[in-house]
């Protein structure tokens, strides 16, 4: 939760960033403009690869440059991929409960909670937490920049005492 609390700052980081992607793009003409797709298919298409185990469009959805922040520590694309080599595979039912949505023409951001289940869990458990998905555009479509995935903090026992 507290990524959640920093989306505003990093939201804007972005935005003054691509303002300057902007004037080395020049503008683009309507034409253009309407062939790119809407942030919200990107975000849906990542999912439904995620459900259907698809780790290599997975990939073709990340930006080269993006980072997983997984727990709080930091991973690069090269752990990103090995993370969904690995973990797509095991995971199913994937659902997302979005709480903030935003886009415009260069980032969009999506921040909310999870739960999914894993395929060999004799028990059905259920993994919930929180996620923020951040997209920016790059040429005419988007590609994941920032993925931060925290489970929920299991909650300690009335009877524990402090030390």
């Amino acid at each position: 939760m507290k990524f959640i609390k920093l989306l505003p700052v990093l939201a804007f980081l972005f935005l003054g960033s691509c303002d300057d992607q902007k004037k080395e793009r020049g503008d683009m003409n309507d034409a253009q403009e309407a062939e790119v797709r809407d942030p919200s298919a990107a975000n849906s298409q990542w999912i439904d690869a995620w459900n259907r185990n698809n780790p290599q469009e997975l990939d073709t959805l990340t930006a080269d440059d993006a980072m997983l922040y997984m727990e709080g520590e930091a991973m690069n694309k090269d752990s990103i991929t090995a993370w969904y080599t690995n973990a797509a595979p095991m995971m199913k039912n994937l659902k997302t409960n979005p709480e903030v949505k935003y886009s415009n023409k260069e980032i969009a951001y999506e921040a909310g909670t999870y739960s999914h289940s894993i395929k060999a869990d004799s028990l059905n458990t259920t993994y919930e937490g929180s996620y923020t998905l951040i997209w920016k555009r790059v040429e005419n479509d988007w590609k994941l920049q920032v993925l931060n995935i925290a489970g929920r903090d299991e909650l300690s026992s009335p009877d524990e005492t402090e030390e």
